[in-house]
């Protein structure tokens, strides 16, 4: 029986020829000596089950090899995911990969080398993925220069569901609109978007990127300049991020206020949160220097508060010389406040009637700002994080499955009573003998 194979771009498969390859047998010469066997020799769906586990930059050494692994290596079914990841690849390297690329292709993650000063991205890289992966899900791009000018974010695939620009280094930013401006209508299918270590994002970027409309994971973990923006974050989480599941702002400077605007987002199912890694004293001596230096340069002139050109959301403007360090170290130590937050409710009260003979009715306005589907949360390394928080979640964390509170003030009593009240979490502290 014939099977048909229209969907490989590899010569035509041994099930379809006239003749098929007799099946593999050790053979002996006329001297006794028992002949070897050649890796041509196996058909080409044998050849594709064995290529199939090697990285991208190997499939383009053996493509090299003769004719017929050339036309081997462009099986789509060998590029639906690509990975370029296992070392640095140049630009210049990367080109040549790109004739591998199929419309098939879902997923293309690629990782540069930002010390090597030659990492860039240019145009016609974007314009090609574009042409030649129309289908394309996932682009992870990590530890690449991205001229800011030159490439904007609708430059990138229309068609993408997962984005991430971890390590990436963004350079000639405008001053007066988002990198990520428009990005909601260009990327209406997004769902996940990684800024890991990105750190030339800004504050006033969350009110755009709280409109994307099936946005569910979003990672802003080491985005040192992600400071002091409780306006940002009070708006976008009040108009925005209707959909939003997994929020990760381990090693930002964020507060309480910031993260307690996020308890008003009742899709979130995990949380992370931890403290920056630079120690007190050297934020501090940070600090000086930085004050020290910019009170020996001239001031600058002043120049007209910007524009943002998104309407829908008022924006605010943060001088670019102020850094998140400006605000000591004691500003991004999150504490039971921002804890007490998530499944708390607060309401407003206002006079109805007030007679007068001392009679005051009043009228409840309550509002709900809590988290009910809150899974997974992580507080790591905030010394003003105690008992107060577990109990707090004991009573109105009812979804909750894991909760880190290592490196914070919490007793071992307060663990093993919260335990107590929650057999069905998992709790990772300071005092678990087999914490990793």
């Amino acid at each position: 029986m014939k099977i048909k194979r229209s969907k490989s771009l590899s010569p035509e498969p041994s099930s379809s020829r006239e003749t098929k390859r007799v099946k593999l047998e050790e053979s002996a010469d006329s001297n006794g000596v028992t002949s070897s066997i050649n890796i041509l020799s196996f058909s080409d769906d044998v050849l594709l089950n064995i290529v199939k586990y090697l990285h991208p930059q190997d499939l383009m050494a053996i493509s090299l090899c003769c004719q017929r692994f050339a036309q081997l290596t462009q099986d789509r079914t060998l590029w639906r995911r690509v990975d370029f990841r296992v070392k640095p690849i140049l630009l210049d390297d990367l080109i040549k990969y790109m004739k591998f690329l199929q419309p098939l292709t879902l997923s293309l993650a690629i990782r540069g080398n930002l010390s090597s000063g030659t990492s860039a991205l240019t145009q016609n890289f974007f314009d090609h993925v574009r042409t030649q992966c129309n289908q394309l899900k996932e682009l992870i791009i990590e530890e690449y220069y991205i001229h800011g000018d030159k490439i904007q974010i609708t430059d990138f695939p229309c068609t993408i569901e997962k984005l991430s620009l971890k390590g990436c280094k963004m350079d000639y930013l405008q001053s007066n609109k988002s990198y990520f401006f428009k990005m909601d209508l260009h990327m209406p299918n997004l769902t996940c978007l990684i800024l890991t270590k990105c750190n030339w994002f800004t504050p006033h970027s969350l009110l755009v990127i709280s409109k994307i409309p099936k946005l569910k994971e979003l990672r802003l973990n080491s985005c040192h300049r992600l400071g002091e923006c409780v306006a940002y974050a009070s708006l976008a989480t009040r108009f925005g991020f209707k959909t939003l599941e997994i929020l990760d702002l381990r090693d930002t400077s964020l507060g309480d206020s910031e993260v307690g605007c996020f308890s008003s987002t009742k899709t979130l199912t995990h949380l992370y949160l931890e403290c920056p890694t630079l120690g007190h004293e050297d934020r501090e001596s940070e600090i000086v220097q930085q004050r020290q230096q910019r009170q020996r340069q001239p001031l600058p002139i002043p120049i007209p508060i910007p524009i943002y050109e998104d309407h829908n959301l008022a924006q605010f403007y943060i001088e670019d010389l102020v850094s998140f360090e400006d605000f000591g170290f004691q500003r991004c130590l999150i504490s039971d406040r921002a804890i007490c937050a998530l499944g708390s409710d607060t309401g407003d009260r206002k006079v109805i009637n007030s007679s007068p003979q001392g009679m005051v009715i009043l009228q409840e306005d309550r509002r709900i700002c809590n988290n009910p589907n809150l899974k997974t949360l992580v507080v790591r390394n905030y010394p003003r994080v105690t008992n107060s928080s577990l109990v707090h979640l004991a009573l109105n964390a009812s979804k909750l499955e894991y909760l880190d509170v290592t490196g914070t003030s919490v007793t071992r009593e307060g663990v093993e009573s919260f335990k107590s009240q929650k057999t069905n979490v998992k709790v990772v502290s300071s005092f678990d003998t087999r914490h990793s």
